[in-house]
């Protein structure tokens, strides 16, 4: 992979998985690891083999908010809070929504696989400095519950 390449999926999968963690940490009383991992769920289709073609690729079935509607109403019935569930929602939908508004887009519509994009570059540097900066904001809202350093 070149060196272009690894560095854009660096800072994408680090930006999402950033801002999971701070959207769970911020509005949840969950673990805001799940909110990491849970942001960078959609993205476990890079490991899909290419040969399995549509909806196994990226931007496929894992982009799509029917995945994610499924996911949130499976993290319901196993732990019967809204808690769990509300944390899945803030970091799937964060990456989804992300990913909506790229030049690629998602499957809005799946199992279609066309839908309309405003192909906003949500990886590229500025719209990542605008994430990460909200995502800090969204954290530093939060410092009041952390025990003291003194």
């Amino acid at each position: 992979m070149e060196l272009g390449r690894f560095l854009f999926l660096a800072g994408a999968l680090s930006t999402h998985a950033v801002v999971g963690y701070a959207l769970v940490r911020g509005f949840t009383d969950a673990d805001p690891r799940l909110g990491a991992v849970l942001g960078l769920l959609p993205d476990a289709d890079f490991l899909f083999p290419a040969a399995w073609g549509w909806p196994f690729v990226h931007r496929g079935l894992t982009h799509a908010p029917l995945f994610a509607a499924a996911t949130v109403a499976g993290a319901y019935v196993i732990y019967r809070d809204r808690n769990v569930p509300l944390a899945v929602g803030l970091a799937l939908g964060s990456h989804i929504a992300v990913d909506s508004l790229s030049p690629m887009g998602i499957p809005w519509l799946f199992p279609l696989e066309a839908s309309p994009s405003p192909g906003v570059p949500v990886h590229g540097p500025t719209a990542t400095v605008l994430l990460w900066t909200a995502a800090i904001a969204i954290l530093a809202s939060r410092t009041d519950d952390l025990p003291s350093l003194s």
